[in-house]
């Protein structure tokens, strides 16, 4: 069981890496585009609207491939000064807490994204369902990555390696 939540929080922490990487691309082509369209007395609202929506998505996608890589900061200094068994316990009680919050945003987002159909950006007449359809879809990710790493500790003797950061 775990081998196949490895294989798929591996497949999606991939794909959320080439979708924040795209992003991440589009926020810098659309902000200078911004810059240099300024200093060619052209002026394009859009660019400010779509690298807002585009930093949004990027907070999430990218937080869900950083869960992924286990490159989130945290302080196993606690944690690795708890006896093994008693630090295992902890570890383990933190993804079960993070996987309850990730499914609880994972529903109220989605539910926001869903009532955000009627409403359309301010210059670009565009649903703003499709850029809050990135938040759930970050979480639902998310869960896997979390779920592969509970299982990863639970099947492994100690917790080296094992916590949700660095």
């Amino acid at each position: 069981m775990v081998k196949v939540l490895d294989r798929i929080s591996w497949v999606l922490g991939k794909i959320a890496t080439y979708v924040a990487t795209m992003i991440l691309i589009g926020i810098f082509l659309v902000i200078t585009l911004g810059v240099v369209a300024r200093f060619t007395s052209l002026r394009f609202a859009w660019t400010e609207e779509l690298a807002r929506w585009g930093l949004v998505s990027l907070t999430y996608v990218g937080a869900s491939a950083a869960l992924r890589n286990k490159q989130h900061s945290g302080v196993n200094l606690v944690i690795n000064a708890l006896p093994e068994k008693v630090g295992k316990v902890v570890v383990t009680i933190a993804y079960l807490v993070l996987m309850c919050t990730v499914v609880f945003f994972f529903f109220n987002s989605f539910e926001a994204a869903i009532k955000a159909t009627r409403i359309r950006g301010d210059i670009i007449p565009l649903s703003m369902k499709y850029v809050k359809l990135l938040i759930p879809a970050s979480f639902f990710m998310m869960f896997f990555h979390l779920a592969w790493g509970l299982g990863d500790l639970l099947s492994s003797k100690g917790i080296s390696g094992k916590t949700i950061g660095l």
